[in-house]
């Protein structure tokens, strides 16, 4: 009996997961919390409107996405075309209402900042409509640039362009990067079909996780003259640790754990904010 309670507690556990991954919610965080850290490391006050910007421009551009790539999807992620059409169109509406209303507060402040917050929906129509996705390594430097504009927009929204922005811009693009090749690993058969040439399409996972290990390697070194700087960028050690472990232990198979790419990627963002918050407590 308590093996049943248990089980159907996993179950149901499971399926909200699921539910918050396949919605795109979980994943819009992610811009969010760059944003967050990146004003609680360059010590300006907090701003809700910044903060939620880069999510609901995230709602909206990934949830264009799944509708515009429902044939990769059906081949990659069956189970992601399941996800309710219309609660998707309502997610859609409501995250485009938002960032309107958002761009408009932000156009108000200054054009430079406008632009930076409107940057990621030109990429987002350049990658879902214009199919930028077919090109080789050109869809991942546009992801991890669209999501490094994060950094960016703290910067403009303060009129402060110190030097921790820069390189902070550089650590996030890195390990934004490394996160889009991981989730091609997961594509490999919809874009072989489709003719996506990808790292994983054409070198293999091995080689992917070791080009993955360099581009980590090489954004840790950057925490240094962060940590320099500024000492509660110890915060992105965690973080990093836990991209090193995604990357190690990246499934080779074409059936992966259904907690791996929906949780555990994503998911070192979410790690990130508990350490972001947990520095912010303790100051």
């Amino acid at each position: 009996m308590h093996m049943s309670a248990g089980t159907s507690i996993g179950a149901t556990l499971k399926r909200d997961v699921i539910f918050l991954v396949d919605s795109t919610l979980f994943c819009a965080v992610v811009p969010s919390v760059i944003t967050f850290v990146t004003i609680l490391l360059t010590k300006n006050p907090f701003s809700w409107p910044i903060v939620l910007l880069p999510f609901f421009a995230c709602v909206l551009i990934y949830s264009t996405n799944r509708l515009s790539d429902k044939e990769e999807d059906a081949i990659n992620m069956p189970d992601r075309i399941r996800f309710p059409h219309r609660i998707r169109i309502i997610l859609l509406v409501v995250a485009a209402i938002f960032y309107v209303l958002l761009l408009v507060n932000v156009f108000q402040k200054n054009f430079l900042l406008f632009a930076i917050a409107l940057f990621p929906l030109v990429i987002a129509f350049l990658y879902s409509i214009c199919r930028l996705k077919r090109f080789f390594i050109v869809k991942n430097v546009s992801i991890a640039t669209a999501i490094g504009a994060s950094v960016c927009i703290v910067s403009a929204y303060y009129e402060n362009w110190t030097g921790v922005w820069g390189i902070l811009f550089l650590f996030f693009f890195l390990t934004m990067l490394i996160n889009t090749i991981l989730f091609d690993i997961k594509d490999i058969r919809g874009d072989s079909v489709f003719g996506i040439h990808t790292l994983p399409v054409l070198l293999g996972v091995p080689a992917t996780k070791k080009i993955c290990l360099f581009l980590l390697a090489v954004a840790c070194t950057m925490i240094i003259p962060l940590f320099a700087m500024n000492r509660e960028s110890i915060l992105l050690i965690p973080f990093a640790c836990t991209i090193a472990l995604s990357t190690i232990y990246a499934p080779e198979g074409e059936n992966p754990p259904w907690w791996y790419f929906g949780i555990l990627v994503d998911g070192e963002y979410w790690i990130l904010l508990f350490s972001a918050l947990i520095v912010m407590i303790l100051q």
